[in-house]
Order: C-alpha cells, then sequence, then structure tokens
C-alpha cells in the first residue's frame, strides 16, 4: 500500500527580502519509505520546494529535483500549500528547502523510512495547548507560573533532541480550532521547536482530537493532508509494523450536532477497520492510535460505551500488540489486555495475546489527577510526558519521557537515535524500572 510523508517548511527571507512562508511541518499518510509531502502557508509568491541527496545549502539551483505545489486551500483564512513528493529512496537523508522569486528557507533535512526490517525509533503523545490559559503572575518575587503553552514547547524540544523518525500525534493539538491564530502559533512553534540544530525535522502522523471538532472533519484534511474519513493506515519496512489511525470523535455528541450522518460513519469505521486487521495478519506489529482512551485512567473523564463495544473485541481478535490514546492529561500504560465482560471494567490482563494501551496526552495541556486505576494498570502518573519508543526487530522498548527537565537534556547526534541522551528524565514504575518490554 501506498503511503506517504507530509513535511512542512519554515523560511528564512534572504536579506532584503521577507519570509514568503511559514507554518512548516513535516507529515507521514503515505508510504514512508518512497514518499514526502511538504506543508506550509504561503504569503508571498508560490513557492518551490528543492530536495536532494547532497547538501548544497542554500542555492536553490544546486539542488538537482524540485516540485510545486499539488494541492492547496483556504481553509481558516491560512492558505495552505501542500508538495507531495515521491519516487524517494528508502532509508536515505535528504536536504531540502522552499524558495520563490524572493526568499529562501533555512536549509532543513529529513530521512525516508528503512523499506526492510531495520531498528527504529518514533515518539507517540498528543494534547498540546488544551487550556487557554496563559502565564500567570506568580507570587511576588518569584517568576510567573508556565502555562500549557509553555510545557507543550518543552515537549517539542525533547523530539528535536531525540531525533525520531517520525511522532505519533494523538489529537487535541490546540485549545480552539475555529481560530486561525491558534493555529499558526501551534505550527509556528513546531516548526522551530521541534527541528534539530542540524536543520532535521520529523513528520508527524495525526489524529483528530476533541478540541478538532468545532470544524467538523476538515481540519486535519485541510491542513495536514489526511484523508477525509482520517483514519487510514501507515506502513513501515514493507510488513513490519502497521499503523492504524483512528478517529474516536465520529461519535461524539458535538459532531453529531453539526453531521446527523455522523454515526453512518462511525459504522464504516468499524467495518473498515475489522476488514483491514483482518488482512493485516502478514504485519508483525499492528499498532492503533486515537485520541479517547477505551478505559481513562482519570476520573474527569470517560469515553462511551460504543468504543470499547465496537473495537477492544476487534483489537483481541486480531492481536492488535499496542493503543496509543491522549485527552486525558496524565500517563498509563496497562498490562496486555483482552476484553472479559467478567473482568475488571471490562478487561482482564492477558500476557500472551493481550494489547498494551499506553497514553494518555498531556504533551503540554495541564496534567489531571491517575485516580481512576484498575488491577491491570501497569504504570501511572500525573505529569507532562510523551512516550519514546525503541522499535527493534523482535521488541519495542517503550519508555515513559518527562519533559520538564528538557533544558538539562543533552542532544543526540545523526546516527545515536536509539540511544539514550544524558540528563533525560525517565518514570520508573514500581518493580518494572523505566523500560517497558513488548512482547511482555
Amino acid at each position: 500500500m501506498k503511503k506517504s510523508i507530509v513535511f512542512t517548511v519554515m523560511m528564512v527571507g534572504v536579506a532584503g527580502s521577507h519570509a514568503a512562508t511559514d507554518m512548516h511541518r513535516l507529515i507521514w499518510n503515505d508510504d514512508p519509505a518512497t514518499t514526502m509531502t511538504v506543508a506550509w502557508r504561503q504569503l508571498g509568491d508560490e513557492a518551490k520546494v528543492y530536495y536532494d541527496v547532497v547538501d548544497p545549502g542554500r542555492e536553490p539551483a544546486s539542488y538537482g529535483n524540485f516540485k510545486c505545489y499539488t494541492r492547496k486551500n483556504d481553509h481558516l483564512g491560512l492558505n495552505t500549500h501542500f508538495s507531495r513528493i515521491t519516487m524517494l529512496q528508502p532509508d536515505t537523508k535528504y536536504y531540502f528547502l522552499i524558495a520563490d522569486g524572493d526568499s529562501v528557507s533555512r536549509r532543513y533535512s529529513f530521512k525516508t523510512a528503512p523499506a526492510k526490517r531495520k531498528d527504529f525509533t518514533f515518539i507517540a503523545g498528543g494534547d498540546t495547548k488544551s487550556s487557554d490559559q496563559r502565564k500567570k503572575k506568580g507570587v511576588e518575587g518569584e517568576p510567573p507560573q508556565k502555562s500549557a503553552y509553555d510545557y507543550g514547547r518543552m515537549s517539542n524540544r525533547m523530539v528535536a533532541k531525540l531525533r525520531p523518525l517520525f511522532v505519533l500525534f494523538v489529537g487535541d493539538f490546540t485549545s480552539n480550532s475555529d481560530k486561525a491564530d491558534r493555529w499558526v502559533e501551534w505550527f509556528n512553534d513546531w516548526n522551530e521547536d521541534t527541528c534539530s540544530t542540524d536543520g532535521r525535522m520529523y513528520p508527524i502522523i495525526p489524529v483528530h482530537g476533541n478540541h478538532e471538532n468545532p470544524n467538523g472533519l476538515t481540519d486535519l484534511k485541510n491542513l495536514f493532508d489526511t484523508p477525509e474519513s482520517v483514519y487510514y493506515t501507515v506502513d513501515f519496512c514493507d510488513d513490519f509494523m502497521r499503523v492504524f489511525i483512528l478517529n474516536t470523535e465520529l461519535i461524539s455528541g458535538q459532531l453529531k450536532k453539526k453531521m446527523p450522518e455522523i454515526g453512518q460513519k462511525w459504522d464504516a469505521q468499524t467495518k473498515w477497520l475489522e476488514e483491514t486487521l483482518k488482512n493485516s495478519g502478514n504485519f508483525k506489529y499492528r499498532v492503533a492510535m486515537y485520541h479517547k482512551p477505551i478505559r481513562p485512567h482519570t476520573k474527569r473523564k470517560h469515553t462511551p460505551e460504543q468504543v470499547y463495544r465496537d473495537w477492544a473485541p476487534l483489537f483481541a481478535e486480531y492481536k492488535l500488540n499496542l493503543s496509543f490514546d491522549g485527552d486525558s492529561h496524565m500517563h498509563k500504560i496497562t498490562y496486555p489486555l483482552v476484553p472479559d465482560p467478567l473482568g475488571e471494567d471490562g478487561f482482564r490482563r492477558d500476557d500472551k495475546h493481550g494489547t498494551m494501551y499506553i497514553g494518555e496526552g498531556s504533551w503540554g495541556a495541564s496534567p489531571r489527577a491517575a485516580d481512576a486505576l484498575r488491577g491491570w494498570t501497569l504504570s501511572h502518573g500525573s505529569f507532562n510526558q510523551f512516550k519514546l519508543i525503541h522499535v527493534h526487530r523482535k521488541k519495542f522498548l517503550i519508555r515513559t519521557v518527562i519533559t520538564d527537565n528538557e533544558a538539562e537534556v543533552e542532544s543526540l547526534k545523526e546516527g545515536q537515535e536509539l540511544k539514550l541522551p544524558k540528563g533525560i528524565q525517565l518514570f520508573d514504575t514500581p518493580g518494572m524500572g523505566t523500560t517497558i518490554r513488548y512482547p511482555f
């Protein structure tokens, strides 16, 4: 199945000119080994993406390839452009920039995914700016308190230091997705903070969260170039790992008010999920990502039972390995689970056949109390965090990165992606340590 990457690039004007693009980001929703899509906000004349396997610096004419935009839209007045690049070489570093007649961006780079089985890393998390709370005045003589925006930027900068192959972002990008200025801030933060000092950028695979509901199903399609349904798959290393991108918001009451037919879309997604899982038995690993957890670990949240009834049995029948969620603003990892009506809250532990449920957000949004624990909860906590996963041929190494001390963490260098940097703070699960292994 063909898969693609969407990436956006930040342009820095040359002397005497203005920046012609901003809001640059990399996104994957097609073959990560052979395709890339570049996205940006166009502010001036139409720009082109210039790319090459060698580093020509900031001279567009020295690049061996260029691509114009292949799709654009004016959703929220943001004049978003996408350039879908195909026929790339797997497991290859590309240098690129965006330029028009007046300006040239910084020179960036990205790396395509390997086509065959090979070790790599990725990051999973979500819920950046789910709060409008800005900095509060601190106690007299003390510095102001940090806001969700500040903590989100710390998590962003941790991405740049850890150099993952990609990021699974499980929804809730901004506090109000119908406000253009929130997206401008989020995308520019993402571009500036997650880009490593050597110009390396990291593709994002996005999920529709409840804070993306004000605009129905249009935000991710128009800002990340996802399929309109916002559920699809992305495959890595041929038949090594398949990622299922799912949409829990298709049963949202908020969306039903705008889209009475939304229930039909949920049924279509569940049918698609069953058929696609059934046809994914050749993959060594099957991973799902979606926004609302099937069993939240804070009393402040609940998930409609329809998600449990429709999805949990499919996850068990077709042996889904890992499930990533968000929404609750806290940390949790479960033991491998299978649905059981006689089990605690509808699940029982099954170390051999079960799915591990991992989440639940707090990329920057204010953490909530982890006060809805079950006997099958393996690890839990309340702090800003995301998951760092080192994928090896026969195992996953899952670590929970506490992102508040980002400033104290050293940056990994090219080729060190499977290492842990000095200064990193990992959550220590009692009896398990800082690393959870799968298979469990």
